[in-house]
């Protein structure tokens, strides 16, 4: 079975004008006559995609640089070394490639980052391999970390991510880290 839909005579030409008058003004909005847009929007396009390369690189050399300046707040509790930090407010990609860099750095630890994202607490944690046969699970600690913002969480041994609700008690949940080794 098909559908098909059609406008004749004046509904056709009110329909026209409609599209004609959108047409002039995204042109308008764009700088260009109507007969240049589609080429100003391909050309808006490709840059805004270039602009996006080049602030993810950006944030990934933000994210090596505020993972290089924790690696000296990384204290031993009971035996282990512990990093829990408050980082600037960045995206779970950027959290990832900073607790990466701080694992391979530490070489056995338990990480745990908190940021602010879109006004919301966010949490990443990990546990390098030796640790995890030790006991120790990211995605408990996580979630225990959370549950002071109102959230929760959870993940692998290895690995976890948790969000919360309430942002000011942020270092709060940092705080409670410590108390988990």
């Amino acid at each position: 079975m098909r559908r098909i839909e059609a406008i004749t005579g004046r509904g056709a030409e009110a329909f026209i004008d409609r599209q004609f008058s959108r047409l002039s003004g995204i042109a308008q909005s764009l700088g260009a006559s109507p007969d240049e847009a589609q080429g100003k929007v391909s050309s808006l396009v490709a840059e805004l995609g270039e602009e996006r390369r080049r602030a993810l690189v950006l944030e990934r050399e933000r994210s090596k640089r505020i993972a290089e300046s924790l690696l000296t707040q990384a204290e031993i509790v009971n035996g282990v070394r512990v990093l829990a930090a408050r980082v600037p407010p960045s995206r779970l990609e950027a959290l990832r490639e900073m607790c990466d860099l701080l694992r391979e750095r530490l070489k056995s630890g338990v990480i745990v980052l908190g940021t602010v994202y879109e006004d919301k607490p966010l949490f990443l944690a990990t546990v390098t391999p030796d640790l995890v046969d030790r006991g120790y699970d990211a995605g408990k600690i996580v979630k225990r970390v959370a549950e002071v913002t109102g959230g929760g969480g959870g993940g692998s041994a290895r690995l976890g991510q948790a969000g919360g609700k309430h942002k000011d008690r942020l270092d709060e949940a940092l705080q409670l880290v410590k108390s988990l080794i």
